[in-house]
C-alpha cells in the first residue's frame, strides 16, 4: 500500500539522518561479518538452517557446525554437498542434537541442492545456493504466501517459513528471517505493525530499499533497536511527502 511505503520511505530518511548512523552501521557490518564467517561452503550453510529447526541458540548452533567441520574436513576432499549427505548417512542423530527428524530433513534438502547444482555444472555449490536465495522465483513464492511449494528447499517436509528464510540468509539472500524482535523494531520505530511473519519480511526488505543497504544488515541495525530501544529519530523535512503518489 502507498501509505506504508510513503511511512517506509520516511523511516527510511530518518534512520540514515540519525547523528550515530555510521556508528550504527558499523556495528550491524561487524555482526554480520562474525555470522557469515564460516558459511563459505554449501553444504554447511544447509546443515546449520536445519539446525536451526531445532530452536537451539544461535551459539550452539554455529558450535555444533563447527565442531562438524573440524571432524570430517579433510584436505583432500572438500565437505561438498555429497560428500556431507554421505557423511550424514552413515552418522548418527549426535549431530542433530538427537533428533532422527532433523537429520532426515537435512539428508533430503541436500539431495534437492545437489539436483539443482548439477543443472548448472559450471558454477560452484555456494554460488548455485546464492542464487537460489535471490531468484525471482523464490522470492515470488514467499511473496505469495506459498513457501511451502517452492519447488527447490520448500517441498521438504518440515521446511517451513522461517527454515526457508534462515537458509536464504545465510545463502547470502537479500532478505531477513522474520523475529518478533524484528517486529518490535518496526513497531517502535513507526513503520508498521506487522501481523505475521510476512508482513516483518516485507516491511523490513522495503526498509532496506529505502536505505539503500542490503537487508540482513538492516535487520541487524533492527535487532540493536530491539534490544537497546528505538533512537529519537530526526524531524523529517516538510515537503518530502509530496513525492508520494496517493494512488495504489
Amino acid at each position: 500500500m502507498v501509505e506504508t511505503a510513503g511511512k517506509t520511505e520516511q523511516v527510511a530518511w530518518q534512520m540514515m539522518h540519525l547523528e550515530d548512523y555510521e556508528q550504527r552501521l558499523e556495528r550491524a557490518a561487524r555482526r554480520l561479518e562474525e555470522l557469515f564467517r564460516d558459511r563459505d561452503l554449501a553444504a554447511l550453510v544447509i546443515y546449520e538452517a536445519v539446525l536451526a529447526r531445532s530452536g537451539r541458540p544461535g551459539e550452539e548452533i554455529r558450535d555444533l557446525v563447527r565442531r562438524f567441520r573440524r571432524t570430517f574436513e579433510e584436505e583432500d576432499e572438500p565437505l561438498s554437498i555429497p560428500k556431507v549427505s554421505s557423511i550424514l548417512n552413515s552418522e548418527g542423530d549426535e549431530w542433530f542434537f538427537g533428533s532422527g527428524e532433523l537429520r532426515r530433513m537435512a539428508g533430503r534438502l541436500l539431495g534437492q541442492f545437489q539436483h539443482r547444482v548439477a543443472q548448472y555444472n559450471y558454477l560452484d555449490e555456494r554460488e548455485v545456493l546464492r542464487r537460489w536465495a535471490d531468484s525471482a522465483d523464490t522470492k515470488l513464492f514467499v511473496r505469495r504466501r506459498i513457501p511451502e511449494t517452492e519447488p527447490v528447499a520448500g517441498v521438504v517436509p518440515g521446511v517451513d517459513l522461517n527454515t526457508l528464510q534462515y537458509l536464504r540468509v545465510a545463502a547470502g539472500g537479500n532478505t531477513v528471517l522474520p523475529t518478533s524482535r524484528l517486529a518490535s523494531a518496526l513497531g517502535s520505530l513507526g513503520v508498521g505493525s506487522p501481523h505475521d511473519d510476512y508482513e516483518v519480511i516485507g516491511l523490513a526488505e522495503e526498509l532496506a530499499f529505502g536505505m539503500e543497504l542490503p537487508a540482513p544488515l538492516v535487520a541487524q541495525i533492527l535487532e540493536e533497536i530491539a534490544e537497546e530501544g528505538a533512537p529519537e529519530l530526526p524531524e523529517y523535512p516538510a515537503g518530502q511527502e509530496e513525492g508520494v503518489s496517493e494512488e495504489e
